[in-house]
């Protein structure tokens, strides 16, 4: 589905974008939250995330729909479209384990 102006492919990016700008946002809730308790800042790894969710998957994923997929047919854009896509989602992973540590971190500090 594509409207006239607007690739599909465009909205997942804007959503991991804003996403992203959301981690921003609680990195600094989380760093005044641990500021409270007395623990160390883990706020920098939520701001390293929505940096990796920007540079690694939004950017690569948004060539890999805009650019290679119009050209799949030639078998070097397919092997550079699963390149993209891999690195992509894997970028994505490396974010949500970078996201998810310091909010475990939090939750168990406080619930000692």
């Amino acid at each position: 589905m594509t409207i006239q102006w607007l690739h599909i492919g465009l909205i997942l990016e804007i959503g991991v974008v804003i996403l992203a700008l959301v981690l921003f946002r609680f990195s600094r809730v989380l760093g005044g939250l641990l500021d409270l308790i007395h623990r160390p800042p883990l706020e920098v790894w939520l701001k390293l995330s929505g940096w990796v969710m920007i540079l690694g998957f939004a950017i690569p994923h948004y060539i890999a729909v805009g650019i290679l997929y119009p050209n799949v047919a030639n078998p070097q854009m397919l092997q550079l479209l699963w390149i993209a896509r891999t690195f992509s989602f894997f970028s994505l992973f490396i974010a949500a384990v970078l996201a998810f540590v310091p909010s475990f971190m939090y939750y168990r500090w406080t619930n000692q």
